[in-house]
């Protein structure tokens, strides 16, 4: 904590000294448009990459067809879905790029209309939902985007409706005391928001450059408290997939204001972050899922991240983009953040896709708030051997209790598995107190949620506490020795010490050893969430069977092996079809040694 303070403080006094040399002039008299992220040199690039490799022209070609598709659709209508409009946000940004792209690269007209078209039914609008802010700022970034890229095909009508509709329902909602707590916030939340008023402002800013400066100025002095995050390997707190969201936005902004205003002001090389793209390539696993721990979904299909396109090009290193831009030679499209997939276009081709090779690395740890390792034999074939665990603690934003917990595959098969996370809105309709992250919370009843669902450790019938924190003491990476230690020793009252050390070998067999010491006498759980078929081979061995393979799991003496279902405990939570628990209940008098080993036998 005293590292992430004394960070954010010098991150926060480096950006205000250089947000010093922005002046009104540079608003007042901007670059002409396109101005943001793209202008004529960056489509040609583009136009030559698509039809020079195979896999861009997959990628123009899929961007094509949808953007057609909307030709015919309907302008969308505000409809809200529960507190949120993000969904219909999203739908405008995602409609505004495509089309945009689609008239760049074709110069057909009837493409940037369709766009227009749906920018004028945004701005319209009464409100963009400024009580949940994210609403706001993708709004924002459709309309700013939209505008600046097809400025010259827009009537003089559409130019006067769009920026007024980002200054009035966009930057001017961030100056209301009741929505400026994103500028305060270390999560994705200030990325997104700020990258919307950033772009906003860049892109109108000849209408009102002492506003346009203003909120320049607020971001560039806000965002270091998000990005002091990273530090200091690249691990994203709330998961991989709000990786995947907070960090477009990021860079969004970054691009903005080199293209805009010529200089990123030195965002890029905050503590951690370049480095970060090494850590979400770790998190995919060999089988096409995800290490998805937080609130981030049970993927279990390979989906491609351009954003990664835009990290090798600033790093050179291409291997950053191997497992993605293989994929595309002939696997589906599957694209995370859809919506941004053209922007992705363009840094993607700024890379060298005739020199592509894999990472040069197949170990990752990260240290910091959400420590983790992750372990992958190679990176060619479904059938590599895949650990990752982590430490942690519930009190992190969009935490689970899920400290201890770990992912494990093996012969192209996940044997311990995370259920993921439940549709927020699916919670929220039904009133649970989903957001409270206090001890006592409704949300810890959750059952994805909760600590029992998680292959970890615990208190039997007892779940972590909130505020404990699972940190790492040391990693292994050697030949024959792949992983970590965590101290778990704040997420139990009933347990002075509890040190989890969890390694795999070069033949895929994982030991996980907890030793404990126990404040009073205890019964403990080792727990490990599966979609395997279950039998109980005696009290200290349980075997699995899927897909045709077998894994062994073994315990130490004095073990109790049980299996349960995910039937879901209450009305509002999600089914959890195909899956059970398997593991050991064993007593702690003083101290304890408790060591199980999964032996594949196929």
């Amino acid at each position: 904590m005293r590292r992430l303070f004394f960070t954010l403080f010098v991150v926060i006094t480096t950006f205000a000294v250089r947000a010093q040399t922005l002046n009104e002039g540079q608003f007042a008299t901007p670059k002409p448009h396109p101005r943001l992220i793209i202008d004529a040199d960056r489509v040609a690039q583009l136009k030559r990459a698509v039809a020079t490799s195979p896999r861009m022209e997959r990628l123009n070609d899929y961007i094509l067809t949808r953007a057609t598709s909307f030709l015919e659709q309907p302008e969308v209508v505000y409809k809200k879905t529960g507190k949120r409009l993000l969904t219909i946000s999203r739908t405008v940004l995602e409609r505004v790029l495509f089309c945009s792209y689609a008239y760049l690269v074709t110069a057909d007209v009837e493409y940037a209309q369709r766009a227009e078209q749906e920018m004028i039914a945004a701005a319209r609008f009464d409100n963009w939902n400024p009580s949940h802010f994210l609403d706001v700022a993708e709004m924002t970034v459709a309309l700013a985007l939209g505008y600046d890229w097809l400025y010259d095909v827009l009537s003089k009508q559409s130019r006067e409706e769009i920026v007024g509709a980002i200054v009035e329902k966009g930057l001017l909602g961030a100056e209301k005391e009741s929505q400026m707590w994103f500028y305060r916030r270390a999560n994705n939340w200030n990325q997104v928001c700020n990258c919307g008023m950033v772009l906003g402002a860049l892109a109108v800013s000849e209408y009102d450059s002492e506003l346009a400066l203003e909120m320049v100025e607020k971001s560039l002095l806000s965002n270091p408290i998000a990005m002091a995050t990273y530090a200091p390997n690249g691990v994203y707190v709330e998961g991989s997939g709000y990786w995947s969201y907070g960090t477009w936005f990021e860079v969004l902004m970054i691009e903005g204001l080199r293209s805009a205003l010529g200089s990123s002001f030195g965002i890029e090389d905050s503590e951690g972050f370049l480095q970060s793209a090494d850590f979400v390539n770790f998190m995919m696993t060999p089988t096409g899922g995800k290490f998805n721990y937080s609130d981030n979904g049970a993927t279990v299909k390979k989906a491609q991240n351009p954003l990664l396109g835009w990290f090798a090009a600033e790093s050179g290193d291409m291997g950053k983009i191997y497992d993605d831009f293989r994929s595309l030679e002939s696997g589906a499209i599957r694209i995370e953040e859809r919506r941004l997939l053209p922007i992705g276009m363009f840094f993607l081709s700024r890379c060298n896709l005739n020199n592509i090779e894999p990472p040069k690395s197949n170990f990752f740890v990260g240290d910091g708030t959400q420590p983790l390792f992750a372990y992958r034999s190679g990176w060619n074939s479904q059938k590599d051997i895949y650990l990752a665990a982590k430490g942690g603690s519930a009190s992190l934003s969009h935490a689970h209790m899920d400290a201890g917990s770990f992912i494990y595959e093996w012969g192209g098969v996940r044997w311990s598995i995370d259920l993921g996370s439940q549709n927020y809105y699916t919670l929220e309709r039904k009133g649970v107190d989903l957001w409270n992250m206090k001890e006592n919370s409704q949300r810890w009843d959750v059952f994805r949620i909760g600590s029992s669902a998680h292959s970890t450790l615990t208190v039997k019938d007892k779940k972590h506490l909130v505020a404990g924190r699972a940190t790492m003491v040391e990693s292994y990476d050697s030949k024959g020795c792949h992983g970590a230690t965590f101290d778990m020793s704040q997420l139990f009252e009933e347990l002075s010490v509890a040190m989890r050390t969890i390694t795999i070998d070069d033949y895929g067999r994982v030991a996980v050893i907890d030793s404990l010491q126990a404040v009073r006498p205890t019964t403990m759980r080792w727990t490990m969430c599966t979609n395997a078929e279950v039998e109980l081979l005696g009290n200290r061995e349980i075997l699995l069977k899927q897909s045709g393979k077998r894994l062994l799991i073994c315990a130490s003496k004095g073990a109790k092996a049980f299996t349960v279902s995910n039937t879901p405990p209450h009305d509002y939570d999600a089914e959890n079809r195909n899956s059970r628990r398997v593991g050991f209940d064993f007593n702690v008098r003083k101290k304890a040694r408790f060591a199980v080993e999964l032996t594949p036998l196929d």
